[in-house]
């Protein structure tokens, strides 16, 4: 071979070799860009999976909030019914004390009506049974005084 094919070979497996390299280098370069795809991916799916945990627990937390201020409310218009039913209760019982007062005294008052119409009944009946017995003596003494 003669100096001028050397070179012609030389250069010509220097394009294949740059070829070969330039293949080589474009795989390990889509190589090494599918790994960071991969690792960016499974870095990005972690950070998403902690967003999710650290919102679910955000959620959480809002949610055991909501129900405690529910079971706060609750229980402070539960107080507040507890109160108002006490405090119509005691109206109630009121009304009632003074209905009975009231009644109480009305039945004193028939009473009261009722035996003054009984004690002048009593009086106009012992009046009948006087002139009864009276009329019955006189009877009696005139058919005497005149035997």
């Amino acid at each position: 071979m003669t100096e001028k094919e050397i070179i012609i070979a030389t250069k010509q497996d220097i394009k294949i070799l740059y070829r070969k390299l330039s293949l080589n280098l474009e795989k390990k370069l889509e190589e090494s860009k599918t790994k960071i795809e991969k690792a960016l991916e499974n870095k990005l799916e972690e950070k998403r999976f902690q967003i999710e945990k650290a919102l679910e627990n955000r959620l959480e937390e809002k949610r055991l909030e909501i129900e405690k201020t529910i079971r706060i409310e609750m229980e402070k218009i539960r107080s507040e019914f507890q109160l108002e039913i006490e405090k119509i209760r005691a109206e109630s019982n009121e009304r009632m004390s003074q209905m009975e007062n009231k009644f109480r005294l009305e039945i004193e008052k028939i009473r009261a009506e009722i035996e003054i119409k009984l004690q002048a009944m009593k009086n106009s009946l012992l009046k009948w049974i006087i002139g009864l017995i009276l009329a019955q003596t006189l009877t009696i003494l005139m058919a005497v005084a005149l035997k």
